[in-house]
């Protein structure tokens, strides 16, 4: 590690100050909850400017067995960027930019660590704009969203960034330089969703689409119940929306107590149905939308001005964390048809543990959805936090309870490997990381088996028995 320090010089630390903010993501858990089990600190973290720096650095620590955590935007609250061992992290937001773009092939090459707004502001004044993109675009890499699952803002209909991606350009565990398609040998496929547990993604080649105009819709709905009918005759329409963004009614009140709520909406539902295409095609959607208004009494078309308004504000979900110190969530993958059963359920729940719980998602199939379900809590009140995070298990188990499952693996979600997963997907994923990683360097700790702290029985005990207490003694008591 000395020497890599040496040959990186100042792009390279291991100052306890600058380390320790690579020692966390955006999830607000304090360290007595976490180092314990745990060595999130970095004994150096390092910024190359290259793959060839990548290579290098991945050899040294190959040949001298230290562990390596692959870091960009660090967008996520699962620790998926977060050393368990130590080691070295390898921050990646150096290695950006756009390489190539192809009018004729409709592709971009860029380095992994560009974000979407920076492909989008290369591609946009050139008349073309990437297919999808994530809800945190603004920090989000193309490299980093490809290792997680990939789906978001444009998904419904361009599909996932695994169907959009042609190539990659790969640094293995060992050093070794790959370029990957799905013929190679490993496939490209093997890394999407890996969580920078295979190798380290340095740049990457995906298909873009023209940058057509867009029409954009706000719908109102008195309850999810009735939100879920009208995705469910949008979804079989022929004309497919760009995205399909939904708030229930908890998540519009803080809204609207915030000042934020759109067309000072303060109850019910609120559907965002963005389309984009050729006039002709906007022109059908608009006709669609405005003969579904008319057929449903209960539905409430917001003026036009609002709905554009609010597809500016897309990346800005968590702003209701001002109501709030910190905030706990759980994003869930779930089934479409299960939306309306999973929200009662949490809204039971949420009774049940004198909670608010706000949820809001995207659909990202047309048969799939992601919720982000939270609560706001104190991370600075230790007994009501822990008692509080035993609510956030039982938010992904709701989610599994309704065919769905945990949004994102990282460390804090390793007890949930076995229900993710079915076993023999399991077993294919272990032996693509003894292949290529036999020495489980890359990003330890996550996805294939659970760390002994996180034993699914053992935390499944504990967080029953805490969610217990809090319930019957009441949250308060706990402030």
């Amino acid at each position: 590690m000395q020497q890599i320090k040496n040959k990186l010089g100042s792009r390279a630390t291991d100052s306890p100050y600058e380390c320790a903010h690579y020692s966390r993501d955006l999830a607000s858990l304090p360290g007595y909850l976490v180092n314990p089990f745990f060595d999130t600190m970095p004994d150096l973290v390092v910024r190359p400017s290259n793959v060839e720096e990548v290579a290098e650095i991945l050899k040294r620590a190959y040949d001298e067995d230290i562990p390596i955590t692959p870091r960009a935007g660090g967008s996520t609250v699962y620790f998926d960027c977060v050393p368990s061992r130590g080691g070295i992290v390898v921050d990646l937001n150096l290695i950006q930019g756009v390489v190539k773009h192809d009018k004729t092939e409709m592709t971009a090459t860029a380095k992994a660590g560009t974000t979407w707004s920076d492909l989008d502001q290369y591609l946009n004044p050139k008349g073309f704009a990437s297919q999808s993109f994530p809800s945190s675009a603004p920090v989000a890499t193309v490299g980093g969203w490809f290792c997680m699952m990939g789906y978001g803002i444009g998904s419904l209909k361009y599909g996932s960034l695994l169907t959009q991606t042609i190539e990659l350009e790969v640094v293995m565990p060992t050093g070794e330089i790959q370029r990957l398609t799905r013929d190679t040998d490993p496939p490209l496929d093997w890394f999407f969703a890996s969580e920078g547990t295979l190798g380290i993604v340095t740049e990457i080649k995906l298909g873009v689409r023209k940058r057509n105009p867009m029409k954009h819709f706000l719908i109102w709905l008195p309850d999810m119940a009735e939100l879920t009918k009208i995705l469910s005759a949008i979804k079989e329409s022929k004309i497919i929306p760009y995205n399909l963004h939904f708030t229930d009614s908890q998540y519009i009140n803080i809204m609207h107590k915030l000042g934020f709520s759109p067309g000072g909406i303060d109850r019910g539902c609120l559907l965002a149905v963005d389309y984009e295409g050729s006039p002709a095609e906007l022109s059908n959607a608009e006709l669609f939308i405005t003969v579904l208004a008319k057929n449903h009494h209960d539905l409430n078309l917001l003026p036009e001005k609002v709905a554009e308004e609010e597809w500016t504000e897309k990346f800005n979900a968590m702003r209701i964390k001002r109501d709030g110190p910190s905030i706990i969530g759980g994003e869930v993958w779930l089934p479409l048809k299960e939306l309306s059963g999973y929200w009662e359920d949490i809204q039971n729940m949420a009774g049940k543990y004198h909670l608010g719980i706000m949820s809001y998602g995207h659909i990202v199939t047309p048969d799939h959805v992601t919720v982000m379900s939270m609560f706001f809590t104190d991370e600075n009140r230790i007994l009501r936090y822990i008692f509080d995070l035993s609510v956030l298990k039982n938010i992904h188990d709701l989610g599994i309870r309704h065919c769905g499952h945990p949004y994102g693996i990282g460390l804090w979600n390793t007890p949930y490997i076995k229900r993710i997963f079915h076993p023999s997907r399991l077993k294919e994923m272990r032996e693509r990381k003894n292949k290529l990683d036999p020495k489980g360097l890359m990003n330890p700790g996550k996805i294939y088996y659970y760390p002994p702290a996180m034993n699914p029985f053992c935390f499944g005990v504990a967080m029953g028995i805490i969610s217990g207490i809090s319930r019957l003694t009441g949250r308060d008591r706990w402030q």
